[in-house]
């Protein structure tokens, strides 16, 4: 096949640029969350590192960190995964070692027992963020492991609590299990129905395809036509029809007519804009929709598309022309009458001699 192709137009973003332009706007959204982070954590420092040690020590690491997380996002050679996944594990580490700091070391435990409760909604919330920086199995094991952690740490201080704040603390353990478990659930949910819904659009995809060219079939050129009709909008339609191909199969077997047909659809899908469409209506028949709104431009599309395949290179070097039928939409067209109007064109064109474009008969 022929690979030099005329210039297609303009198409739209690729699903990787429009990958990068989202993954962009979340280091942006990241930065400004960060940076007032970063201001609070120096200020609550600032005002109260000679009453708690706790604030003390840890929060320079976590300006530093967050500082860090801040040049990070900005350069945009650190991939935003493992950016996300180190902000949660630092941040779950720092909650977890403000638990075992008031849980083993503060003098005034029972009377800052709100910050014990505190910290387990942190967890809480750590467990959530999990399920979005991780894959389910992973967000899974990472919480299990956390929760686990926490459980250890609390049941090595049972017998100095007394029971009251024994009981209180095996609430609130449980309480986040319960958590943990709930959002399990609802993330395999998630992912459950995300992957119902892409089977069922593949699906829908398959019946709306043709199997041959890959281009929309009859089905989904139809579907196509009531929306168009629907919105109603002016447009063109252009039924084209590859001339003497029952003479090339007969001649040349159906194996080259089949790489004929999806080196026309092809062909016609290359000269066309972004916003017009092509399908296999049937056989050797292909179907256009174009946003044309007057009969002039409509059949220099047509007549530019006959012109490329008639001078486009087809496989075995088989001259290869389409005869081409143009309409317009009318203010109260419905599928039937839009097609049988091109359809009759199309016929005229055969009739006229071949490999031209011919436009509605009028009424």
């Amino acid at each position: 096949m022929n690979n030099n192709l005329p210039t297609q137009p303009e198409s739209p973003p690729s699903l990787s640029s429009l990958s990068r332009q989202i993954d962009q706007r979340r280091r942006w959204l990241y930065l400004i969350a960060a940076f007032p982070g970063f201001l609070s954590v120096v200020f609550i420092w600032l005002q109260k590192q000679n009453q708690e040690v706790f604030i003390r020590f840890t929060y320079p690491f976590l300006a530093t960190a967050l500082a860090i997380w801040c040049v990070a996002l900005l350069w945009k050679r650190v991939p935003l995964n493992l950016i996300e996944r180190s902000v949660l594990i630092a941040t779950t580490l720092f909650f977890f070692s403000k638990y075992i700091y008031f849980l083993y070391f503060h003098p005034l435990l029972f009377e800052q027992w709100q910050e014990i409760e505190a910290v387990f909604w942190t967890f809480a919330f750590s467990f959530i963020l999990s399920y979005i920086v991780f894959p389910r199995g992973k967000a899974l094991q990472f919480n299990l492991l956390f929760l686990g952690m926490v459980i250890v740490a609390g049941a090595l201080r049972f017998t100095d609590l007394g029971e009251a704040y024994t009981l209180e603390l095996v609430r609130l353990e449980t309480r986040i299990a319960g958590i943990l478990f709930l959002v399990f659930l609802l993330a395999k949910a998630k992912d459950d129905l995300n992957l119902s819904l892409a089977e069922a659009n593949r699906i829908q995809e398959i019946a709306l395809t043709d199997a041959l060219t890959l281009l929309p079939n009859r089905r989904g050129m139809t579907g196509l036509l009531e929306e168009h009709l629907a919105r109603r909008r002016r447009f063109a339609v252009i039924l084209a029809d590859v001339d003497f191909f029952k003479r090339i199969n007969d001649t040349f077997g159906h194996e080259t007519g089949d790489k004929i047909l999806r080196e026309v659809g092809e062909c016609l899908h290359y000269q066309l804009r972004a916003s017009d469409v092509i399908g296999r209506w049937g056989g050797e028949e292909f179907l256009i929709l174009a946003l044309e709104e007057d009969q002039k431009r409509a059949l220099h599309l047509a007549n530019r598309l006959r012109e490329t395949v008639e001078s486009f290179e087809f496989s075995d070097g088989l001259p290869i022309t389409m005869s081409f039928g143009v309409t317009l939409s009318r203010e109260r067209d419905t599928v039937k009458s839009l097609l049988q109007r091109a359809d009759q064109a199309m016929y005229r064109a055969k009739n006229n001699g071949r490999n031209r474009v011919e436009w509605e008969i009028p009424n």
